[in-house]
């Protein structure tokens, strides 16, 4: 074999290395970061603030737990804050590694990721009336026909349509927007996690959790990663879980985030 000919085939094997080292940074493999998705705008799960330089920073209970997942990995985390709508769709995509949203792992959504095990159980949603109208709202049926905002793509949509299918729905896709249009006098009540709401009544005088109003349980809380999990992702973030539940580390960053929560951007 001449010379040519050996460096012909020493740069085709260059660039194989190079194509297959590639990929297997694509996959996850060898990548340095760890993309999060999430829509910040659900306290004190994920949301906004200013840090002590001004600076918009997202933080919450779920975001403690990322960081901890990366750390434990060895890897950078990077957020990617979206609609709620669409982190399942950017999952799916390949455009985010993980989903950690306040997010529940249902039927519809087991079908097309894989979950970790559960990391909390949110308690049971509840629905925010205006303090104004705190005796008018004490039971499901003084809920009938009235305006009710629910967040788009979460499943207090479905439980509203299942329990109240008689009442409109103002789906908006963040929570801060639902409470100005109640606040506004635009719909008459909101329905979200019970975290969120009690998050909210307690910030706000103007705010009340409708009294003996029970729709449906809380959600049982978990990690998605792409189906199948093509990056080898769940057992590491299982172990993150199960390591911080036993040592206490998620009640302290609930209680942290809660505690934040009243600086939460709107």
């Amino acid at each position: 074999m001449n010379f040519k000919k050996l460096a012909a085939l020493a740069l085709c094997l260059c660039m194989i290395f190079a194509v297959s080292a590639c990929n297997k940074s694509e996959e996850g493999g060898d990548k340095e970061t760890l993309t999060l998705g999430t829509s910040a705008d659900y306290p004190p799960y994920e949301f906004h603030i200013l840090d002590e330089n001004g600076n918009d920073v997202i933080v919450g209970f779920d975001v403690s737990l990322a960081q901890k997942i990366a750390e434990d990995m060895g890897k950078e985390l990077v957020i990617k804050d979206m609609n709620f709508e669409y982190v399942m769709q950017e999952l799916d995509a390949g455009n985010v590694d993980m989903v950690i949203a306040s997010i529940a792992p249902t039927p519809e959504r087991l079908a097309v990721s894989d979950f970790s095990d559960a990391y909390y159980t949110d308690p049971a949603p509840m629905v925010i009336v205006r303090a104004e109208d705190k005796d008018v709202y004490t039971s499901i049926e003084s809920l009938s026909g009235k305006t009710i905002g629910v967040q788009t793509g979460t499943t207090k949509c479905e439980q509203l349509k299942e329990t109240l299918p008689d009442s409109p729905r103002l789906e908006l896709a963040a929570v801060p927007d639902l409470i100005n249009n109640l606040l506004a006098g635009k719909c008459d009540a909101v329905y979200v996690d019970g975290g969120v709401a009690l998050g909210y009544a307690d910030s706000s005088e103007d705010l009340v959790i409708a009294e003996d109003i029970h729709i449906a349980d809380g959600d049982v809380l978990g990690v998605a990663v792409k189906k199948g999990d093509p990056n080898g992702l769940l057992e590491s973030i299982n172990k993150t879980i199960a390591e911080n539940l036993e040592n206490g580390k998620l009640d302290e960053w609930l209680k942290e985030a809660e505690e934040m929560s009243a600086n939460a951007l709107e």
